[in-house]
């Protein structure tokens, strides 16, 4: 029998990628991590309630206690005694995850180096790649989706340092929703590092970017509305995230999805982070049994409730600031919070339910998708 060159093949070296790759390091199979990137940049950051640990804990860069939503009905204030929202920085993960895998004898992260076809073999798969081709005994696939979802959230944001203090460094602004930007649902998101330094980021949960040249428009408003004085940006980022139930490509007997390929964006919501941790938990996991890995993260139940929420906000978009207003408004400390970070708690998907005005929502229930 032939052996294959690696145990594992993992294409693309992202946040679901190299969170695979950190957990299966010291598993003693041997991995091989594609990413077409040269280098590694500190491009974007990740938030999310910090409901499990991972190997990134080292890479938080501010945590709150704090948050609120600003609606129709005017500012929603909520906070936790006992979950923090998080943001891990791209650059300290990307380096984390790099001096990791390092560090392992059996583990190689090859950049500048695309995958393309995967074929399965009598003795595992085969890789094509623009350096040759590549043997594994399993692949996990955590590339960009292919295809482009019928409803996404699409964003916009650039860390500023201001010369004034415009920010309140203990309080993230999760949603101060806007009009007119997009067909969907608009708002600016906050996340404050210093009274003087914050991401500020708009937003459109839409069926379509606006394109790149409003939202440029739109944040440059945004940002002199605050009266900053002198403006240093920092950095700038951009993205797509898919919001759509059943969006993941499915497993075949070639590859294991993982990341936005792999559902790990949380439909009715747009979070990924915690969901990739937790996908990555699980295909180690198995990895490491030998078993197989199914790394879907929501029930049915989850994607029948996700399901019917897109729905209303899709085919009412002008209800959608004050629907996430009564969300976070009526539902219960913690239980909110911790449903839009994965929970499949019965008490948790409940305070969500009755936490909506029921009407809409028993009508997109009763439509077929």
């Amino acid at each position: 029998m032939l052996r294959p060159d690696v145990d594992i093949a993992i294409l693309g070296g992202g946040c679901a990628g190299l969170s695979l790759a950190v957990r299966l390091a010291s598993s003693g199979q041997s991995l091989c991590v594609l990413e077409p990137r040269e280098v590694y940049t500190d491009d974007r950051a990740w938030s999310f309630w910090r409901t499990a640990p991972d190997p990134f804990e080292d890479c938080v860069r501010a945590s709150w206690t704090h948050w609120d939503v600003t609606g129709p009905s005017g500012l929603v204030a909520r906070g936790s005694s006992g979950l923090r929202y998080e943001t891990v920085a791209a650059g300290p993960f990307y380096d984390r995850a790099q001096s990791m895998l390092a560090d392992s004898p059996s583990a190689d992260l090859v950049v500048a180096t695309s995958a393309g076809k995967v074929r399965k073999t009598a003795h595992g798969h085969q890789v094509d790649t623009d350096r040759g081709t590549l043997s594994a005994r399993h692949v996990v696939d955590t590339r960009s989706p292919r295809r482009v979802p019928t409803y996404g959230q699409f964003f916009l944001g650039r860390e500023i340092r201001t010369e004034r203090p415009v920010f309140d460094a203990h309080r993230v602004h999760l949603m101060q929703f806007r009009n007119g930007y997009s067909e969907g649902v608009d708002f600016v998101y906050t996340l404050p590092f210093a009274q003087d330094r914050a991401l500020v980021e708009v937003t459109s949960f839409a069926p379509a970017s606006p394109g790149g040249s409003v939202f440029s428009a739109w944040l440059d408003a945004e940002i002199a509305d605050l009266d900053p004085g002198d403006v240093e940006i920092l950095r700038q980022e951009s993205g797509a995230l898919p919001m759509e139930v059943g969006f993941a490509e499915p497993d075949d007997d070639s590859v294991i999805r993982m990341g936005l390929r792999g559902g790990a964006a949380r439909p009715s919501t747009g979070y990924a982070f915690a969901r990739i941790q937790a996908q990555a938990d699980h295909v180690a996991d198995a990895l490491a049994s030998g078993a197989k890995p199914r790394p879907m993260l929501d029930s049915q139940a989850t994607r029948f409730m996700d399901r019917v929420f897109l729905q209303v906000l899709q085919t009412m978009p002008d209800r959608g600031p004050a629907l996430f207003e009564s969300l976070f408004r009526n539902a219960p400390p913690d239980r909110l919070e911790r449903f839009l970070s994965g929970s499949t708690h019965p008490l948790d998907r409940l305070s969500v339910m009755t936490s909506l005005p029921p009407m809409p929502f028993l009508r997109a229930a009763l439509t077929r998708a």
